[in-house]
């Protein structure tokens, strides 16, 4: 009897170490699309980054700052372009995906 009460509570024990916590961060990606106002971009950060500036339906301001990776999809009209090429005050679509390790861009289109 002591040695399947001792077996019993070794495998809680393990179960316990091996299981997430409680209060692990939500892993869930949400992919995004906005609209709005390009009103700044950095080179200089690693990765690049850059903000726009959305107006919602209810009329309120969003701002929307994502990082830029190499694989970001940028396109003026229906040429490529580079993230150099866009300017502050331009109109543009960004795609990103919103993780627990903050925005990403996948897509942005200069209009």
């Amino acid at each position: 009897m002591r040695t399947t009460l001792c077996s019993l509570y070794l495998v809680f024990a393990l179960g316990l170490a091996l299981t997430p916590p409680f209060a692990a961060a939500e892993t869930e990606t949400i992919q995004r699309t906005v609209r709005g106002t390009v009103m700044a971009t950095n080179m200089a950060a690693d990765p690049p980054t850059i903000v726009l500036q959305v107006l919602l339906p209810s009329k309120e301001e969003l701002i929307v700052g994502a990082r830029v990776p190499t694989d970001t999809k940028i396109t003026r009209g229906k040429k490529a372009a580079g993230l150099a090429d866009i300017k502050t005050g331009e109109a543009a679509d960004m795609t990103y995906l919103k993780s627990p390790d903050g925005l990403t861009a996948r897509s942005i289109h200069v209009r």
